[in-house]
């Protein structure tokens, strides 16, 4: 078979290089979800402090109302900087695992794209 420049395609390289295409593709619409996702996580974890800030200006006796659904609930203070912290606490360690798999994503394009460039070394070395 031949290309339109007369060189002969390697089917094999050729496959590569779409299945490379394919996972790049995929690889980097993953990464820009977790990017939104740790946007997303940054945010949540902000509000949570300046809510914890807020509530640590109040007095003790402040009666405080969470929102449940279409109702509120009476909490003491100590109970929703409780639930403040376990949030920001949360947040935080899907930050960190949401790094990790974005790490691995990259560094899994980048092998990817260096066996396809062993690959066709390997090829010009032969012929």
């Amino acid at each position: 078979m031949a290309s339109k420049a007369g060189l002969p395609v390697d089917m094999e390289l050729k496959k590569a290089f779409q299945e490379l295409q394919i996972k790049m593709i995929n690889s980097k619409n993953q990464i820009k979800i977790s990017d939104a996702q740790i946007e997303a996580l940054k945010r949540t974890i902000q509000h949570s402090k300046l809510v914890y800030h807020e509530l640590s200006s109040l007095a003790e006796e402040t009666r405080l109302y969470e929102g449940v659904g279409r109702m509120f609930i009476l909490q003491p203070p100590q109970e929703i900087k409780k639930q403040l912290d376990s949030k920001m606490k949360a947040s935080e360690e899907k930050i960190e695992s949401l790094q990790k798999n974005k790490t691995y994503l990259e560094r899994n394009i980048k092998e990817s794209e260096d066996n396809l460039r062993e690959m066709i070394t390997s090829r010009q070395q032969a012929k």
